[in-house]
């Protein structure tokens, strides 16, 4: 078998790391990371979101996905009149998202219950 039949062989039989945690698999994107990291000194406005990301609600849907194992999530706690709202993580249960989703399962005719 030459060099490159060996290489291949070897990656073939790569068995994932057992001691790896699921949660671990997420992996945040540059920007998400970086807000993150933000959301865990304390609550954000939008406008410091703003300065990281001019998408920063995909960022926090990113967020969100990733917490989501752990039973927390990003909430809006506040709405600014001006738009510069406050987000923090928060319990995914009896948060204003959770809410949402379930309003939105209503909506389209299904039961949504997040456990």
């Amino acid at each position: 078998m030459d060099r490159i039949g060996r290489q291949l062989n070897f990656i073939d039989n790569l068995k994932p790391n057992p001691s790896v945690e699921k949660e671990d698999e997420i992996r945040l994107s540059r920007q998400a990371a970086e807000i993150y990291n933000l959301f865990t000194l304390g609550p954000v406005r939008t406008g410091e979101l703003a300065a990281i990301a001019c998408q920063y609600n995909a960022r926090i849907n990113e967020i969100r996905k990733y917490l989501r194992p752990k039973g927390k999530t990003v909430d809006m706690t506040e709405k600014d009149p001006g738009g510069n709202n406050k987000y923090e993580i928060v319990d995914f249960h009896g948060s204003n998202y959770q809410q949402t989703l379930m309003k939105r399962g209503m909506k389209n005719g299904k039961d949504k219950k997040e456990s």
